[in-house]
């Protein structure tokens, strides 16, 4: 019998869910945060893409190479220089950088700082460095720790066969880069020509003064670069475009100097600078018919392959080139030849020196007086006696007669004020001023080399027109630039023709008379009587650096010659700075300039007067 049901009308309704209004707020709110959620983090993904893809995009595409792709930077070497025979002056050799180095494993620093007082004695005695400056280096914590630069392959091999430590290999504590190191092979030879290859903020090689320092871009030549592919495993490859940029070495320069002449200069400069008691020296030698410096030279001096054992910076200076100073008598020349060529006097004018002096603006509160050289009259005297006497007031004069709109231009012919740009770093110039600006004073005093400045190398080339027949040459200490492709050559140019042919062979005889009845007469007599040469002194005061007028106790001693007189080839210049034992270059420049002649006679190949 089947179970009684419950009748239908007896059964409970089932109760419906009642709707409740908070649970519809909850699944609102959960909804909201999670497509909240969900549009940052699609944001996120935008901006993190479009950083990558676009900001950052070179980052990554370099990123991307990288891991298929390999380079390397190969250094050019660098040009050398030499002198006219071919000798080296300056030339790379190889080098190495040394360093301490030490792994993180305990037992080989253990081995290391147990006998580190060992290590530090021998590399120290090896590379000649102070023991507390390399122990101080060494701390406990080191790694890799820089000794020295540029050292020698003897001295690398040397530290790599020592057996410092008795558990260890021979050389460990050491690792080494290889480098290029710039030597000079002839030591102080042409240093202040040379310059020296030093280093920049960075410590990075950087030519300083002379040849090294105006050529220095062109001497380092170009880096070269290779570019290739690889696979996974690294291997390159094989057909994949390839295109390396290969380094290309510098260039060479050969210069116009004789090492044999040049040595000889330098050898006898030292000494006269050191007899005179001198701050300096300086010395050129110029062929006035091509303007190649045959010798230029400066002392005190220095080596540069241990440039940094010079104390006093000015040494570095070629002064030569980069000192300008008032030249004093050696410019009284060039106003005689521009008093003959604008025919304003004769070689038989006569100026009377009844007094030794000479006055400007007598009688009004600018009154000047211009003396002789001894303050002693020299009486009635031509043109070339003004030479010969070294005479002021008649000089003077002379250039006040030529006038300003005369004078100043062919003054300017003669290179004073011009920078000649000779290809050397330090060379200077000096501010010449307007003529505008010039008074009467002013022409009388640089007639005869005061007031106004040049360098040595200045002087020595606006007085080689009377020893080339009215012709400026061009100056030049490089002779040709070559590399592997090309050699470019200086060839010899006239810059200027300030006078003419007559006038400079006048002035040349008139030079002739200052040695054989001047002044130096007497040196010229003993030991150069059998040459056929000219030459001007130059004794003059030194400016006051802090105030105006001059140093009472202080002059610049120059003497400059040349010869043949009818068919020079040669042109010298001494200047001596400061000498203690005389003031007059008659007694200090000149017995160096004889001496350093009969030192260079036979090389220069010059001629005795016929008959001797």
């Amino acid at each position: 019998m089947s179970p009684l049901k419950t009748p239908q009308f007896l059964r409970k309704k089932r109760s419906q869910p009642v709707p409740n209004p908070g649970n519809e707020k909850l699944f609102n709110f959960n909804s909201m945060f999670i497509f909240i959620g969900l549009s940052i983090f699609a944001l996120g993904i935008v901006l993190q893409m479009t950083r990558w893809q676009i900001i950052k995009k070179d980052y990554f595409t370099a990123l991307a190479h990288s891991q298929y792709t390999d380079s390397q930077r190969q250094t050019s070497g660098r040009g050398i220089i030499l002198a006219s025979d071919s000798t080296i002056l300056a030339t790379d050799q190889p080098a190495w950088n040394v360093f301490a180095n030490l792994s993180s494993i305990e037992s080989e620093r253990d081995d290391f700082f147990a006998e580190k007082e060992k290590y530090v004695a021998a590399v120290a005695g090896t590379l000649g460095m102070k023991k507390n400056d390399l122990d101080s280096r060494l701390f406990d914590e080191f790694r890799y720790v820089p000794i020295m630069y540029n050292i020698s392959t003897q001295e690398k091999k040397a530290l790599e066969e020592m057996r410092i430590f008795e558990n260890q290999r021979p050389g460990f504590g050491f690792y080494f880069e290889k480098s290029e190191k710039r030597v000079y092979p002839n030591g102080q030879l042409g240093s202040h020509i040379l310059g020296f290859m030093g280093k920049n903020d960075n410590g990075e090689d950087k030519g300083v003064y002379g040849i090294e320092g105006y050529y220095f871009g062109d001497i380092s030549g170009t880096e070269g670069f290779t570019y290739e592919e690889k696979d996974a495993y690294g291997n390159v490859i094989l057909t994949a475009e390839y295109e390396p940029i290969l380094p290309r070495r510098g260039k060479d320069i050969k210069l116009t100097i004789v090492p044999a002449i040049q040595s000889k200069v330098e050898e006898v400069l030292k000494k006269g600078v050191e007899q005179h008691q001198a701050k300096s020296g300086s010395v050129i030698i110029m062929d006035p018919k091509s303007g190649a410096i045959i010798a230029m030279a400066n002392y005190p001096t220095y080596n540069p392959n241990e440039y940094w054992l010079t104390q006093e910076p000015w040494i570095f200076k070629n002064k030569a080139v980069a000192d300008v100073y008032e030249p004093g008598s050696i410019f009284k020349p060039i106003t005689v030849s521009i008093g003959l060529e604008t025919d304003t006097i004769t070689p038989e004018t006569i100026c009377n020196d009844e007094t030794g002096y000479f006055k400007m603006y007598e009688g009004t509160p600018d009154e000047a007086t211009i003396y002789t050289w001894d303050g002693s009259p020299d009486g009635k005297i031509t043109p070339e006696e003004y030479l010969q006497y070294s005479n002021n007031p008649c000089i003077a004069q002379t250039a006040l007669a030529v006038g300003f709109e005369k004078y100043y231009p062919i003054m300017k012919k003669f290179g004073i004020g011009d920078f000649i740009g000779i290809g050397l770093e330090d060379e200077a110039n000096h501010y010449l001023k307007p003529e505008a600006d010039w008074i009467k004073l002013d022409l009388a005093v640089t007639a005869f080399g005061q007031s106004i400045a040049a360098t040595p190398l200045q002087m020595t080339s606006a007085l080689s027109v009377f020893a080339n027949h009215g012709k400026r040459m061009k100056p030049h200490i490089v002779s040709e630039v070559s590399d592997e492709n090309e050699v470019i050559k200086f060839e010899p140019y006239v810059v200027s023709e300030p006078i003419s042919a007559k006038t400079a062979n006048t002035v040349a005889a008139m030079l002739r008379s200052v040695v054989t009845k001047g002044e130096a007469k007497w040196i010229f007599d003993r030991y150069l009587k059998d040459y056929d040469l000219a030459g001007k002194t130059g004794t003059s005061q030194i400016p006051k650096e802090d105030s105006v007028g001059y140093y009472d106790d202080r002059t610049n001693a120059t003497f400059v010659g040349f010869g043949p007189v009818e068919d020079p080839k040669f042109i010298m210049l001494i200047r001596l700075e400061e000498p203690s034992i005389s003031e007059y270059a008659a007694e200090t420049a000149v017995p160096v300039w004889v001496e350093t002649f009969l030192k260079v006679v036979d090389d220069l190949e010059i001629p005795k007067k016929s008959g001797t």
